[in-house]
């Protein structure tokens, strides 16, 4: 017989006890042949055919107390995880509706222990979660508060405020009444510009005044201080009406706006038409105009102003080629155009002779002999619908002329041809012609040469 004198563990009673032929003293089974697990001191061991033998008898019923099985710990863990998924959940469910906590959500029943365990953890996280919310809420109140003062003294601020100087956005700064360049009053610079009065232009319109240059083949140039008092300058250019047929290679306006250039014409010269311009000043202190060209440019109703309408500011007295008669000479009209600086075509006050023998008071002839002498004239609103006259050779040429002596007519959109004569020598006769102007607003007479051809009895009808 083998006898276990410190004793084995016994795993059908659970006893330590003595073993007796590979026997358990308390219950008899048999421990000689068995594969257990047996826990000896602070380690379990496999004990396979033999009998363990303890150094030391433990005090098994607190070791077994002070380890728990495996299952247990488990689902400790599990249910530690699942009160913290909740509680994140509750947290977040009550951010997202503005700090009002939801309902809870139904948790299974536990054991005591595991219910112990789980009202500490959570009445833990209700009481971080109530702070929290009561944090959030609290921040959340005090932004609201917050931007209702910014938002209060914002609108505060900006009903009282006064407006931007140059900001170009507060309309009711700019209320200074207008005011014209050729009475301006403040503070200027340069004064190379000077002041004409009764300006008419190539149409022979007429205006009360005008800004003119002092020198020729250079830019004039005034600036005028205006202090960010207009948003709007409104001007005329016009063509001179005393050079109205000439043709300078270098004449035309700018106008620069705090040192910087915003606007330039195109050539201003024989054949320019009345151009209106409105430039936008917004924000401008100082106003600058440059007229390059001295005698040809004239820049009229020159306005500071503070409204979108120009037309009320014009001074524009209209010439029209009108009369009460059925029946005028074209020399009672005015050309706005010519192809010289004599015009293009003379006008003969003395008797005039045809190879025939004829005579005639009075008559036109060309400027220059070798070129197409030109002037053109306009008839709106005039009511002529027709122009007449008679072409004839004259008796008595002082020279030659280097072009075909022709007479041609033109008008309408592009000045396209109406008519246009037979050569004029020697031995031509007379030549009569009529032209429809029917809706026509413009027209250009031409004379080639200068010597051979005199137009005669020249007339517009109705």
């Amino acid at each position: 017989m083998t006898e276990d004198t410190q004793g084995s563990y016994c795993p059908y009673c659970g006893a330590w006890n003595s073993v007796t032929d590979g026997k358990c003293a308390s219950c008899g089974a048999d421990l000689q042949h068995s594969s257990e697990e047996v826990y000896s001191g602070d380690t379990w061991r496999i004990v396979q055919d033999d009998i363990v033998i303890v150094p030391e008898r433990p005090v098994v019923t607190e070791k077994i107390e002070q380890a728990p099985p495996r299952s247990k710990l488990l689902v400790r863990a599990l249910l530690f995880v699942c009160c913290f998924l909740v509680v994140a959940a509750a947290v977040g469910l009550i951010r997202a509706s503005g700090g009002k906590s939801p309902k809870p959500p139904v948790q299974p029943e536990a054991s005591s222990e595991e219910s112990e365990m789980s009202e500490a953890v959570e009445a833990s996280e209700n009481s971080v979660m109530h702070e929290s919310a009561v944090s959030e809420t609290t921040v959340k109140t005090e932004t609201v508060v917050s931007e209702t003062t910014a938002t209060t003294e914002t609108a505060a601020t900006t009903e009282n405020a006064e407006p931007l100087v140059g900001s170009g956005t507060n309309d009711h700064y700019y209320t200074a009444p207008a005011i014209r360049l050729t009475s301006f009053g403040g503070e200027t610079t340069g004064n190379e510009l000077v002041v004409h009065s009764h300006v008419h232009d190539n149409y022979n319109n007429e205006y009360d005044a005008g800004l003119g240059g002092m020198r020729s083949n250079v830019e004039n140039v005034t600036e005028y201080l205006i202090g960010d008092q207009y948003k709007y300058f409104s001007f005329r250019i016009v063509l001179n009406y005393e050079r109205r047929t000439d043709n300078h290679p270098d004449t035309f306006v700018q106008v620069y706006a705090d040192g910087g250039l915003i606007y330039k014409s195109q050539k201003v010269c024989n054949g320019f038409k009345p151009e209106d311009v409105t430039l936008k000043i917004y924000g401008v202190e100082k106003l600058k105009v440059g007229i390059c060209g001295q005698g040809d440019i004239r820049v009229v109703d020159p306005v500071l102003h503070n409204d979108e309408g120009y037309e009320q500011y014009s001074t524009m007295v209209p010439y029209r080629n009108t009369s009460a008669l059925d029946r005028v000479p074209i020399s009672d009209l005015e050309y706005w155009n010519g192809s010289s600086a004599e015009g293009g075509i003379e006008y003969i006050t003395t008797t005039i002779r045809d190879n025939a023998g004829n005579t005639y008071a009075s008559g036109y002839a060309g400027t220059h002999e070798n070129q197409d002498n030109w002037v053109e004239y306009d008839i709106t609103d005039c009511g002529y619908t027709k122009l007449s006259g008679t072409i004839i050779m004259n008796a008595e040429p002082e020279g030659a002329d280097v072009v075909t002596p022709v007479v041609a007519i033109y008008g309408g959109s592009g000045m396209r041809q109406l008519y246009k004569s037979d050569p004029v020598v020697k031995e031509s006769g007379i030549q009569h012609f009529e032209v429809s102007l029917e809706d026509l607003s413009q027209f250009r007479l031409q004379i080639s040469g200068k010597y051979n051809i005199r137009i005669v009895d020249c007339y517009l009808s109705k």
